[in-house]
């Protein structure tokens, strides 16, 4: 593991590197964390990769500017990140958030991606949006939890947490310890809430026809955050692209066991 902080000037983000292979880059998602398991460096076929991770501004121990971010803001970070560490081409995954921020970048620096993976994200405009969290910033980590759940997989309503309790409560807790860092800290709170507002702007529909790069895009069937029906129209709008959707909710790379193998293929066509 090569880990460290880039210095961006006004901030600085904190990244890991690990394996040997091709390289891959992902993009996480909302409040993500690089200290947070699991990570995708133990999702299966990852060790025949070399990947890079790392925080987004404000987020996990990467710093923040004083100047609320765009979209575009992320992905001119991970350009600069990418030049410090002395990557000039990568695949790239990006996840939800990572998605729309991936999105962004491709559009921006085409020139740096080998391969693009966009996952349980939404294009915004007439490509339909990803549920506005922005609204629930005003909630407390215990109630975004119980709300989150249930838009992270559909299947998650009230019916079945009653008949099964003790699963519905470890899922609660997974939410819960995701969201009490940033819900919790008025520092990571500022800086979530910043990301949400950046996230709400998110549109670049009428922008994804001029990609020219292999893209895969991958959604949950019961995912109620980013829709699956968002991801279909990605797809439609990508020239060379392919489209598959999973088992499972927003979470689906965890709980459809051909997920992770079927997007390690794509971005690694000659393993």
């Amino acid at each position: 593991m090569n880990s460290g902080f880039a210095k961006l000037g006004t901030h600085n983000i904190f990244y890991k590197i690990q394996g040997n292979g091709p390289r891959l880059m992902m993009i996480t998602g909302t409040n993500s964390d690089t200290r947070t398991s699991p990570t995708i460096y133990d999702a299966p076929g990852a060790q025949n990769f070399e990947i890079l991770n790392f925080d987004h501004r404000g987020m996990g121990q990467s710093t923040r500017p004083n100047e609320p971010p765009t979209l575009q803001s992320y992905a001119d970070d991970i350009a600069k990140l990418l030049d410090i560490i002395g990557w000039e081409e990568t695949a790239v995954v990006g996840v939800s958030f990572g998605g729309m921020v991936a999105q962004h970048f491709a559009l921006s620096y085409a020139e740096k991606i080998t391969r693009l993976a966009l996952c349980c994200t939404s294009s915004g405009g007439a490509g339909g949006s990803s549920y506005p969290l922005h609204t629930l910033s005003n909630l407390t980590a215990e109630e975004y939890a119980s709300f989150i759940m249930k838009k992270m997989n559909l299947k998650h309503d009230e019916n079945w947490q009653k008949e099964h309790p003790k699963l519905a409560t470890r899922t609660y807790e997974y939410y819960y310890q995701g969201a009490a860092p940033n819900y919790n800290d008025p520092v990571k709170y500022a800086a979530m809430k910043q990301q949400f507002k950046a996230r709400a702007d998110h549109d670049v529909y009428d922008r994804l026809k001029t990609l020219e790069l292999p893209t895969f895009v991958a959604g949950g069937e019961l995912d109620g955050v980013a829709p699956p029906e968002n991801s279909s129209a990605i797809a439609a709008v990508i020239p060379n692209c392919e489209l598959e959707i999973f088992r499972g909710g927003h979470l689906f790379l965890k709980e459809d066991a051909k997920a992770w193998p079927r997007l390690f293929s794509f971005l690694n066509p000659n393993s």
